[in-house]
């Protein structure tokens, strides 16, 4: 027998079970539709996080207009390839950023191994 005033050993017999799955977020569990409408919410807050507006010079669009030209890309993929090789030209690795011919690259080295006696 359990003692009234007991309230923190659970009653072996006859005791509640918990629900099996996640606790809901509010008073009930979320509909499909919920769940949906909550993901599509979090992740278009998520993209607006990763845009920019912005406005160019008419030398800085007629020079956007010819990396698209010469690189066949849309202005998105110009705009990203022009930010990464002015980022990686002050650490010193543009060299990265181009599709050379793998053929005038240098080739490494691989280390050679000891032949056992």
């Amino acid at each position: 027998m359990r003692d009234p005033c007991d309230h923190y050993t659970i009653d072996l017999i006859g005791g509640s079970r918990a629900k099996p799955g996640r606790k809901p977020l509010g008073e009930r569990a979320m509909t499909a539709a919920e769940r949906k409408r909550r993901s599509r919410e979090l992740r278009r807050n998520r993209l607006q996080e990763l845009s920019v507006t912005v406005e160019l010079s008419r030398d800085a669009q007629k020079a956007l207009d010819k990396m698209i030209e010469w690189w066949g890309v849309s202005k998105k993929e110009a705009i990203n390839r022009a930010l990464l090789i002015a980022c990686q030209s002050q650490t010193g690795r543009t060299g990265l950023l181009f599709d050379l011919d793998p053929a005038l690259l240098p080739e490494e080295r691989k280390p050679r191994r000891r032949k056992m006696p």
